[in-house]
C-alpha cells in the first residue's frame, strides 16, 4: 500500500504552509481587509460543477487555496476588520486546530481522548474562574454560543418546569413555562424556545434602556404578570454583552428578583466574558456566584478559532444528569471511577465531540493571563477613544456611552440635521458599501433605534486609534461626496 506521506513530501508541504502563515500573519495590514469581488467573479473562480476525478497533489491544493479561497476571503485578522464580535485568529489558535485535527479524537469517551478530557475540565475550569464562578466551577465546550445557550435552557426546562420530561416528553397539562430575557438578547434564544417546546410567545421579553440593558422596573412587571397568568417563569437570561450596543443587563438585580423564586439564572456572557478580566469588568459580574449556567466565547477575547465556546456551571453534573445516554457500544464500565477522568459524551447532545478545548489551552499556555489581561485593557481604552473622538466631532454622533467594545455610531453633520431617516438610512448603508468597494476596511450597520447606526466591534487585538480615526476621516469623504450629490437634486427628485 503507498504510503500517504514521506519526510520529502512532508517538507515541501511544511514548506508552502510556512509560506502561506508568513504571508498572512507577518505583516496583517498586506492587502484589504474586504477584497471587494462581484459575487459572479467569486462564484466563477471557487464554483466547480463536478468533484474532481484525479488529484493535484496536497502542494498544487494549497496554491489552489492561496489563489481561490483566501484571495476571495474577508481577512479578519487585518486592524481595519471590526464587522464582527471576533477577529481574526492569533498563530497559537490556529495552529491548534490543526494539531486537533491531526490527533482527531473524539471528546465523547475518556478512552478515546485521555489527555483531552483532562485539559476539557481544566480549561473551562479556568475560565470559570476568570468570570468569578464559584470554586470547582467547570463545564464543556460546544461549538458556538447559540447550541450553548439552547443546552442551557434544556437544562432549566428539565429542571424547573418539568423533571419527568426526559422519559414523558413535555406535558402541557402543567402550568405554561415562560423565558425570560431581555428585549435586546440574542435571536437564538427564540429558536432555543421553539425548539424546547416552549413556543416563542412564551418568550417574556423584558423592556430596555437606551443601550439596551433590561430594566429592572419592567422585570418586576413581567414576573407580575406570570403570577397573574399562572405562568410558570423557569428560566431568565441575562446578557452580558448585548449584541448590538455590547451593554450590560444588571445582573445583581436579576438574581435578588429570580432566585428566591426558584427561577435559573442562565448568563450569556457570549460577548461579555471576556471583560471580566479587568477589575471594572468584575464589578459588571456581581452576582454571577449564584448564576446555574453560563456561557462564554473563546473565540472572542482570547482570538480562538470560531466556534469555541465554554458551557459553565457550578457543578458541571447537572449536565451529566440532563443528557446522559446509555450507549453501551460506547460508554464502557471503569474500575476506577475519577470525576476528571468522566466520559464526557453523557455531559451532552454531541457524540462526535472535538477537542476545541486546545485551543484556550495553547493560548493561555503561549501567553499567558496577564497578556490577555493586558489585551482586555487596551481595548477598552480604544473604545475609549474612539467614543471621545465621536463626541467631540461635529459630523458624527455616538449612539449611547459604551460600556464594552462596541460602539454604535451616525454621520449627522449639520446639513443633514433636517432630513428624515428614509434619507439618512439610504446615506448610512450607501455610505458602508461604499467604504467595502473600496477597500478601506470592513465595520457593520445595524438597526438601532428605528434607523440605521454604524457599528464597530473594537475587540481585534490589532486595531488601534490611528485605524479607527482613519476610518472616520475616510467615511467623513464618502459622506461629503454623498451629500455634495444628492443635496443639490431637485427637491422630490427619486435620488434622494
Amino acid at each position: 500500500m503507498q504510503r500517504y506521506h514521506t519526510q520529502e513530501s512532508i517538507d515541501r508541504a511544511s514548506s508552502a504552509l510556512r509560506d502561506i502563515l508568513t504571508a498572512y500573519y507577518a505583516d496583517p495590514e498586506q492587502g484589504p481587509a474586504y477584497p471587494h469581488n462581484a459575487k459572479k467573479d467569486v462564484i466563477k473562480s471557487v464554483y466547480e460543477e463536478r468533484p474532481p476525478e484525479e488529484g493535484v497533489g496536497f502542494e498544487e491544493g494549497l496554491r489552489l487555496f492561496e489563489e481561490k479561497i483566501l484571495a476571495h476571503s474577508v481577512k479578519t485578522w487585518h486592524p481595519r476588520f471590526v464587522n464582527q464580535m471576533f477577529a481574526g485568529v492569533s498563530m497559537p489558535g490556529a495552529v491548534s486546530d490543526l494539531l486537533t485535527s491531526m490527533i482527531n479524537p473524539t471528546l465523547a469517551t475518556w478512552e478515546m481522548a485521555p489527555a483531552a478530557t483532562i485539559v476539557e475540565r481544566n480549561a473551562s475550569q479556568w475560565m470559570a474562574e476568570i468570570l468569578g464562578m464559584p470554586h470547582g466551577s467547570s463545564g464543556i465546550f460546544l461549538p458556538g454560543g447559540s447550541l450553548s445557550n439552547m443546552l442551557a435552557l434544556t437544562v432549566a426546562r428539565n429542571q424547573r418546569l418539568d423533571t419527568h420530561v426526559i422519559a414523558k416528553g413535555l406535558r402541557h397539562e402543567e402550568k405554561q413555562g415562560v423565558i425570560l430575557c431581555s428585549d435586546a438578547s440574542h435571536y437564538s434564544l427564540a429558536n432555543s424556545a421553539n425548539l424546547l417546546g416552549i413556543g416563542k410567545d412564551h418568550l417574556l421579553k423584558v423592556a430596555t434602556n437606551e443601550r439596551g440593558e433590561m430594566l429592572v422596573e419592567d422585570l418586576k412587571a413581567k414576573l407580575a404578570e406570570c403570577d397573574r397568568n399562572d405562568w410558570q417563569p423557569f428560566a431568565i437570561v441575562a446578557t452580558m454583552g448585548i449584541t448590538v450596543t455590547g451593554g450590560f443587563d444588571p445582573l445583581e438585580d436579576i438574581v435578588a428578583l429570580c432566585k428566591e423564586r426558584g427561577i435559573h439564572i442562565h448568563v450569556d456572557a457570549a460577548f461579555g466574558g471576556g471583560i471580566a478580566l479587568v477589575e471594572e469588568g468584575k464589578a459588571l459580574f456581581k452576582g454571577i456566584e449564584h448564576a446555574d449556567t453560563v456561557i462564554w466565547d473563546a473565540h472572542k477575547w482570547f482570538h480562538a478559532p470560531v466556534t469555541c465556546t465554554a458551557l459553565l456551571a457550578p457543578d458541571a453534573g447537572i449536565f451529566k444528569h440532563v443528557f446522559s445516554s446509555n450507549a453501551e457500544y460506547l460508554y464502557h464500565p471503569q474500575d476506577d471511577e475519577i470525576d476528571l477522568a468522566d466520559d464526557l459524551g453523557h455531559y451532552t447532545i454531541l457524540c462526535g465531540k472535538r477537542f476545541d478545548a486546545l485551543r484556550v489551552w495553547m493560548l493561555l499556555k503561549t501567553y499567558g493571563l496577564g497578556h490577555f489581561r493586558e489585551l482586555a485593557r487596551e481595548r477598552l481604552d480604544v473604545t475609549a477613544r474612539f467614543y471621545e473622538a465621536l463626541k467631540e466631532d461635529a459630523d458624527f454622533e455616538p449612539s449611547y456611552e459604551p460600556t464594552s467594545p462596541i460602539v454604535c455610531w451616525r454621520y449627522l453633520p449639520k446639513d443633514v440635521r433636517g432630513q428624515d431617516v428614509k434619507f439618512l438610512d439610504k446615506m448610512h448603508r450607501w455610505m458602508r458599501e461604499e467604504f467595502k468597494r473600496k477597500e478601506l476596511g470592513m465595520f457593520n450597520i445595524t438597526k438601532f433605534k428605528g434607523c440605521d447606526h454604524f457599528r464597530a466591534v473594537l475587540i481585534n487585538p490589532l486595531t488601534t486609534s490611528d485605524h479607527m480615526n482613519d476610518m472616520l476621516e475616510s467615511l467623513r469623504e464618502l459622506g461629503r461626496a454623498y451629500l455634495a450629490e444628492k443635496l443639490s437634486q431637485p427637491a422630490g427628485s427619486s435620488a434622494s
